[in-house]
């Protein structure tokens, strides 16, 4: 085969130096003892040059550079490695911004622009740098697909692009080019399959810059609904709907979303945004592309008002909803945070959370107590439960004797009263000056603990156990929170 052209060969060279290896080092919370960390281990990936209205910027994965202690990048065809720092963060849509002080860094380098959504079929460019070696690799394939995917890092479903190139471990955070213009940031693959790996799309990349320019924090929103197609003619007549006309019935609605109290379970979604929503859940995307309705909320931004149209009681209602950040049960993977917990008597209580379910061995799915696992897939935010509490693990003493084999209990009562929350259940506990706490787990078992042996024995299993204190910080009054450590 030929070689490339030289023109060609001088166009790829220029955009290759705009290609970046991101190297880390982290240090993740370790949520088997959720007061203290992993300890620190090395990752690479890849990332790109892009402009901002601060300047020269590094756009690479959130999951290269989660729970970062210290990051640097190398640019192509260079050998000097760059300190870098963690500018902005969006592990919702898999994103991050690195600055690097040292302006010698981008010398030379152009920014690529943001090109628009390709069309399946359209062939791509895939660079970074992936295992197998230590220099750039470029890989190239066509666009098989373009659809709602699940994030990975986030759990969320947003815009992404199928691609057949070879995408490899550390080909994360590498640019995907179409004519010299960036349409995608390469981010994780199929396991199941072969030679499928996915890139962000270009629109969900402009997405987070543009959150980033505003100094926004919440940045996908969602309509907190559960719903249900309605592919079924006698389920459509039933509610008084023809067959050729579209609508996804409502099935539940998040305490706390943007639905609540504005949408019914019952309800039959009819339009969101103007756009009409099909049998299928699906909206067009282009002229004979179709996408799940949720694109078009996430397209938005948290805040502004969303109209949408519904079938309720026979007739059509118009609404409008106040865009919010997810609801959810049962939180997704967290990143840069350590865990909630809260110990009582040698008892640890945290929050149910996908990293927590995460402890057990792979596949955590099938591992997992079933109880657990069902809340984290099936669970919503209900006005009298907005967090789900777990007892853990016992830290062994007296004051809890004939418990010490207790764990990964689902918490519902204390004192008597339902858990909304983690923090629910401290002021339960707290606020009260009764002599014995009874908590009562969803099995029927009950656990009571003498009050004032409790406070007594406190310090001292703190001691034993090497615990910095009875909670994490995010449940200190302002006033207990240790200050951060210093900056380097």
């Amino acid at each position: 085969m030929a070689d490339p052209p030289l023109e060609d060969r001088r166009r790829l060279q220029s955009l290759l130096r705009s290609t970046v290896k991101v190297m880390a080092v982290t240090d993740a919370p370790d949520y088997e003892q959720p007061w203290q960390k992993q300890g620190p281990t090395s990752t690479a990936g890849s990332g790109v040059i892009v402009q901002t209205t601060r300047g020269l910027r590094v756009l690479t994965n959130s999951h290269c550079v989660e729970d970062h202690a210290y990051v640097e990048v190398r640019r192509y065809g260079r050998s000097q490695k760059h300190p870098a720092e963690v500018e902005a963060l969006g592990h919702e849509c898999d994103l991050a911004l690195l600055s690097v002080e040292e302006e010698s860094f981008f010398a030379g380098a152009t920014a690529l622009p943001l090109g628009p959504l390709p069309f399946v079929g359209n062939r791509v460019q895939v660079c970074g740098y992936p295992i197998g070696g230590d220099r750039v690799s470029v890989t190239q394939g066509i666009v098989s697909r373009i659809e709602l995917v699940e994030y990975a890092q986030s759990q969320r479903r947003l815009l992404a692009l199928q691609l057949d190139a070879a995408i490899n471990s550390g080909n994360s955070g590498g640019p995907v080019l179409r004519h010299g213009k960036l349409v995608g940031i390469a981010f994780q693959t199929l396991d199941e399959g072969e030679s499928i790996g996915y890139a962000i799309a270009a629109p969900v990349v402009q997405h987070f810059l543009a959150d980033v320019e505003e100094g926004r924090r919440d940045a996908f929103p969602s309509l907190g609904i559960v719903t249900q197609k309605l592919e079924s003619p006698t389920h459509r007549r039933a509610l008084g709907l023809s067959r050729r006309s579209g609508g996804v019935l409502v099935t539940r609605v998040a305490y706390g979303g943007s639905s609540w109290e504005v949408l019914q379970p019952g309800d039959v979604l009819l339009e969101v945004d103007g756009v009409s929503v099909m049998a299928d859940g699906t909206v067009p995307l282009r002229e004979g592309e179709m996408v799940d309705f949720d694109s078009v909320v996430s397209s938005r931004i948290v805040g502004e008002a969303i109209d949408v149209k519904v079938l309720r009681g026979g007739e059509e209602v118009g609404c409008s909803a106040a865009l919010r950040p997810p609801s959810l049960l049962v939180a997704q993977e967290r990143h840069d945070v350590m865990p909630s917990y809260y110990l009582y008597g040698g008892l640890l209580f945290v929050p149910l959370t996908r990293d927590y379910l995460s402890t057990w061995s792979d596949p955590w799915w099938q591992n997992a107590p079933r109880e657990l696992v069902q809340l984290h897939e099936q669970g919503i935010a209900e006005p009298n439960r907005t967090e789900v509490v777990v007892l853990q693990k016992v830290l062994a003493d007296r004051v809890n004797q004939g418990y010490h084999d207790l764990e990964n209990l689902l918490v519902e009562q204390v004192l008597g009263r339902p858990v909304r929350s983690l923090r629910h259940f401290i002021e339960v506990i707290e606020s009260t000056d009764e002599p014995f706490v009874e908590i009562v787990a969803s099995d029927g078992t009950r656990i009571v603990v003498d009050r004032v042996q409790a406070a007594k024995r406190h310090p001292i299993i703190l001691k034993r156990f090497g615990v910095p204190a009875d909670r994490s910080p995010d449940l200190m009054p302002p006033e207990q929170i240790p200050p951060a450590p210093p900056s380097q």
